[in-house]
């Protein structure tokens, strides 16, 4: 017997949640997939797999080609099958270039699949689930033209067998019809491979007369014969025994106690998979329950029945007979545990599991790399008092691919016997105002929570404390397990932070409004109007850390955050960038250390008393307290050398915002500071989003390779750079800082002072001793620092970067002798601690790029001209162009492309420095000739390392236009100007051409009258010659006010297998009312009509459809149509059945 009770909100949902898949792919969406059994088998043998983005995409429609695939890859063998081609073309629509054509043909040669009657496959057209079906019957040896799968009625035929043989199994929701999913193909599939496969004993065809007779034996099982079945023991051969003999099913237990099929591939464990229970409960259950649903007459002694807690045997402590009205608690069942009991009828005894779920917190995701798997680490209680499993950390890990997001809330279950983490998904949330908290301290299976007048029932491991907190009338955040228990509460914060600075209630004496002056976690300062008098009715006060909304009448909705921590004028203050722990001389409730991560708020004020934001503590600046001497009076900004700071922890002691306003003197350093690299040849074009713009480099950062964002802004050694040099970066940074996302605005160069302790330097050519370890930098473009021969120190570090730019970790052996190459280094104590070698395209300077200007003509006044500078790099890898200036001369002066002539002679045009120049062309232009002049750029050259080039444009000349003529336009209904006829006017402004005729075109007409349009004669082009009256009269017709739509015949479908129904339709008023005739039809057959817009006008609606549903008609397309007629008369019209 199989029992599901109503509190099971999702079965499959469930085994998804604590299924065990040892040996299985991780897929990035694995939490979405359902049939996780049949995805990890089908996948692990080729038949399906996922994406190469690491994803399934299980609810992906599957196409008739890709099905072929999959029919091919299941009957030949994935590799075998990927060598399949077509030497022609099997269906019209299939060409042998088509990525399917050789599964495809394969299918059809056998009988496994067929085209449409017009000759077609169409292999991207979706599938249906009977047509799936049919491809499987087909590979198990069933016959189509045997079994009935060919004719009207071949789907009733199908799924009769498909459902008869379980090819369904797992799906209750199957529906022919409906387009097959990828995971829906997989589950098909993986129960085809434990199938029967058919044969018949004779098939031939006897022609009597004009008449063909088959005469066939029954159909029988294929029989095997050998010693060892892989899959069932019942000399039957299943279709994996034939085609997959290396796949091998095997009765288990998993890491819950739970009776399992395990399935291995040869001798790699695919994954361990739960059977189904014969009863599923997820709150409390008592013996006399599982008696009744197990449908039992006789008792089941306690001796014969096991109790399994999150995978530890439990039976001693929770024994318990199965008999008929027996009110003892089943094990530890509650809400929110999944109880699943086995019976076994041949032994006669019983199993029951219990799993519990647990609310964790996601700490970290760790990437995988080649030699581990990505995992993420769970903090295994989010709440006080709230339920740890036995035996669990703090902090486990749990192997997954899947995505999690810092310090999402998440379910996981325990195993107890594994000793891990078996199953982590995202917790459900509902976000709202809470009306009413039921809190029964003993008994919390009927304790709840109703949020937005919905109640939800407390699971048994939600911290009983959770819920005394709870405040009615506030905004809370609950979130649910799997089968929709509470299972954690948090008060609903506003997202946005402030510190209040100053802050006065209408209530206060003088003040007749309530206001604050905040500082927002982006750094600004506002004094802003309250919606209620915080400062006396909420005790906000000064120095308060809030949470805000702004309300509809633009008023600020004040939250005061659990509890704001401080110091004042703290002597031992310390962040230090990149730094995790803060230490705060805090003490009492304001804690004297506390941590920062990636995403922590940090304001920090600077001298001018301006707020500066930063995200995350790789970003935040340094700010640390100094011991000097000498106080002043009181107050945050007396004792200079000392730092106030506020901060707010949501969750234990890791710093959520935090305020800092250090004193004068204390030190505060805005980078960071760690060694960069930049690799110039690596440097993309501009990219603009939300962050801003910016450049990406291949770089080094404190010995890793990684990509960087550098600001087109950034500011080298506190000097500006045009956008383009700060796209042509290269070489060795001493320091960096960043913004609050990241990207770098400020660059220094490394210090070349060789007399220091520590120093840079670079060259060009390169060698090295490897009997004395030592490098040799030469100076062979003489522009060198510090270069000669040096020591290399034992734990130096070496980096390669090739021609385009991409960085390698090299080793001493990286530094070879060659003249060209440029050499980067760091020497500390007298030793090279630091080498980077760069690979450099051997020119001796810079070269000149070709430049042509583009858009010269002769125009009319008014018309808009743009010259472009169209360059083309000498050197495409390594050039980059860092500026345009543009020039121009009046004819007949003519200086080419000389660069020395232009930049002497001609006019530079102020503020033209980019690659596009707009003429001005408001007044005429007799004659003038425009320059640019471009400056490339090109740091991997032996010499000079900019060039100059310019073009010179044609003559450019801006003449008066040709002569323009106003010409009335009349709008009649009949082509006349009778009076009555004429439905609107307008006056258009028509440029003669030759400045003889004026052409009047539809597209000149703006203004034609709303309820008309062009009539097929309207008249037009029309022809206007200048000095004639200048008129045209345009024929228009009215436009049509018709919004009924047109109704095509009915047509019967029998996806039910009925036959016979027939409808019509009428349309009166609003309502459009079908009328079916009834004929033999069946469940899921359908009645289909085409929609059609009135004449000119829209349709929402393309078609109507009416399902069948055992009883009667039932509208199952849009119930409402809604249509527009040509002038824009709108209707709703409402489909009934009679």
């Amino acid at each position: 017997m199989k029992k599901f009770l109503s509190l099971v909100l999702a079965l499959v949902m469930t085994m998804s949640l604590v299924t065990v898949s040892a040996g299985a792919k991780d897929f990035t969406d694995d939490s979405s997939i359902t049939y996780k059994e049949a995805v990890d088998v089908i996948s692990a043998l080729g038949v399906v797999d996922g994406y190469s983005g690491g994803d399934f995409r299980p609810d992906d429609v599957l196409t008739r080609g890709a099905a072929a695939k999959i029919i091919c890859n299941l009957i030949l063998g994935p590799t075998t099958a990927s060598a399949l081609s077509a030497g022609t073309a099997p269906f019209k629509d299939v060409p042998v270039t088509n990525t399917f054509a050789g599964y495809i043909t394969y299918c059809s040669q056998q009988g496994i699949i067929s085209g449409y009657a017009d000759g077609t496959f169409r292999p991207t057209g979706t599938l249906s689930g009977n047509a799936f079906m049919k491809m499987l019957l087909g590979a198990l040896g069933y016959d189509s033209s045997i079994e009935g799968y060919t004719g009207a009625n071949w789907t009733v035929s199908v799924i009769k067998q498909a459902v008869g043989i379980g090819l369904d199994d797992g799906n209750d929701e199957f529906v022919g019809s409906k387009a097959v999913t990828r995971q829906e193909a997989a589950l098909y599939a993986f129960n085809m491979l434990q199938a029967t496969m058919v044969e018949y004993d004779q098939k031939n065809t006897i022609v009597v007369g004009d008449i063909e007779i088959n005469t066939t034996s029954s159909r029988k099982d294929v029989v095997n014969n050998d010693k060892t079945e892989t899959i069932s023991d019942d000399d039957k051969m299943q279709f994996a025994e034939r085609y997959f003999d290396d796949l091998k099913l095997s009765d288990g237990d998993d890491a819950f106690g739970r009776p399992s099929n395990v399935w291995a591939l040869k001798s790699d464990e695919i994954g361990t998979y739960a059977k189904e229970a014969d009863a599923t409960y997820t709150a409390k259950v008592e013996a006399g329950d599982i008696y009744k649903d197990l449908g039992l007459s006789d008792t089941v002694d306690k001796t014969d029945v096991t109790v399994f807690v999150d995978g530890a045997d439990k039976t001693d402590d929770h024994a318990l007979a199965i008999r008929k009205g027996s009110d003892t608690k089943a094990g530890e069942s509650a809400n929110g545990v999944l109880t699943e009991v086995y019976y076994d009828d041949d032994k006669g005894d019983i199993t029951i599991t219990q799993v519990k779920t647990y609310i964790g917190e996601i700490s970290k995701s760790v990437e995988a790399t080649d030699k581990r798997d990505a995992y993420v680490e769970v903090i295994t209680t989010v709440d006080s008092n709230g339920q740890k499993p036995a035996g669990a950390s703090g902090s486990e890990k749990f192997e997954t691919a899947e995505k999690f997001d810092d310090e999402a809330k998440v379910l996981y279950t325990f195993s107890g016997s594994e000793d891990e983490i078996q199953s982590v998904v995202l917790a459900e949330e509902a976000t709202g105002t809470v009306s009413k908290v039921v809190n029964k301290t003993n008994d919390q299976d009927n304790s709840s929570v109703t949020v937005n007048d919905t109640e939800y029932k407390a699971s048994a491991t939600m911290a009983s404390s959770l819920l005394s907190a709870i405040s009615v009338d506030l905004d809370y955040t609950v979130y649910l397990d799997t089968y929709g228990y509470v299972i954690s509460v948090s008060e609903e914060d506003y997202s946005d932070y402030a510190l209040v600075l100053e802050i006065e209630g209408s209530k206060d004496g003088g003040f007749t409004s309530d206001r604050a002056k905040l500082v927002l976690t982006d750094g600004s300062v506002k004094t802003v109007n309250l919606s209620k008098d915080y400062k006396n009715d909420k005790s906000i006060g000064q120095y308060d850390i809030v949470t805000y909304k702004v309300d509809a009448d633009n008023e600020y909705v004040l939250k005061e955050v659990k509890l704001t921590q401080s110091v004042t004028d703290s002597a031992t203050f310390d962040l230090e960038n990149d730094v995790a722990r803060i230490t705060t001389g805090g003490s009492g409730s304001s804690k004297s250390t506390v941590y920062a991560n990636s995403k922590t708020m940090f304001v920090v004020r600077d001298d001018s008393k301006d707020y500066a934001a930063y995200t995350g503590v790789k970003n935040a600046p340094s700010v640390k307290a100094q011991e000097l001497t000498g106080v002043g009076s009181a107050g945050i900004d007396s004792v200079k050398e000392k730092v106030s700071a506020y901060w707010y922890c949501k969750s234990g002691d890791i710093v959520t915002a935090m305020f800092i306003i250090p004193g004068s003197d204390a030190l505060v350093t805005d980078e960071n500071n760690n060694m960069l690299f930049l690799a110039g040849e690596s440097a993309t074009d501009i990219i603009h989003d939300r962050t801003g713009d910016y450049y990406e480099y291949q770089a080094v950062v404190d010995n890793e390779v990684k990509t960087v964002k550098v600001d087109w802004t950034v500011k080298l050694d506190g000097g500006n750079l045009s956008h383009a040099r700060a796209g042509a970066l290269n070489g060795l940074y001493s320091r960096y800082s960043v913004d609050k996302d990241g990207i770098i605005t400020s660059l220094y160069t490394y210090d070349t002072t060789p007399t220091n302790n520590k120093f840079a330097g670079y060259g060009v050519g390169t060698d090295r001793s490897s009997a004395d370890y030592t490098v040799q930098i030469l100076n062979n473009a003489g522009t060198g620092k510090n270069t000669g021969i040096w020591t290399v120190d034992d734990d130096a570090k070496f980096f390669e970067i090739d021609e385009d730019g991409n960085i390698e970790t090299g080793t001493y052996g990286s530094v070879t002798k060659d003249d060209d190459d440029r050499a980067y280094f760091v020497i500390e104590n007298g030793m090279v601690i630091y080498m980077f070698v760069e690979e450099v395209n051997s020119k001796d300077d810079a070269q000149a790029a070709k430049v042509e200007i583009t858009g010269e003509k002769d125009v009319t006044i008014g018309t808009a001209l743009t010259l472009t500078a169209n360059v083309t790099l000498k050197d495409p890898k390594y050039d980059r162009v860092t500026g345009y200036q543009w020039y121009y001369t009046d004819a007949p002066a003519n200086y080419g492309s000389s660069v020395t002539d232009i930049e002497k002679n001609a006019t530079k045009i102020p503020g033209a420095t980019s690659a596009t120049y707009t003429v001005d062309t408001s007044a005429p232009l007799a004659g003038r000739y425009f320059y640019c002049v471009v400056e490339t750029y090109n740091d991997k050259v032996d010499g000079k390392d900019t060039a100059k080039s310019a073009d010179m444009s044609s003559l450019v000349k801006v003449t008066e236009a040709v002569q323009t003529v106003n010409v009335a336009v009349y709008y009649s209904t009949d082509g006349t100007k009778d009076a009555g006829k004429v439905v609107g006017t307008e006056v258009l402004s028509v440029t003669a051409q030759g400045g003889i005729l004026v052409t009047v075109n539809s597209s000149d007409l703006k203004n034609i009258p709303a309820q008309y349009k062009l009539a097929a004669d309207s008249g037009l082009p029309a022809y206007v010659t200048v000095g004639d009256k200048a008129e045209v009269i345009v024929k228009v017709d009215a436009k049509s006010n018709d919004t009924k739509p047109v109704i095509g015949s009915f047509t019967f479908n029998n996806v039910g297998g009925g036959s016979g129904a027939s409808a019509t339709s009428s349309i009166s008023g609003t309502t459009i009312e079908v009328t079916v005739t009834p004929g033999s039809e069946a469940k899921n057959d359908t009645l289909t009509a085409t929609v059609t817009a009135p004449t000119g006008g829209t349709c929402d609606v393309p078609e109507i459809v009416l399902t069948y549903d055992g009883s009667d008609w039932q509208v199952t397309s849009d119930g409402t149509i809604n249509t527009a007629a040509e002038d824009g008369t709108t209707a709703q019209y409402t489909v009934t059945v009679a």
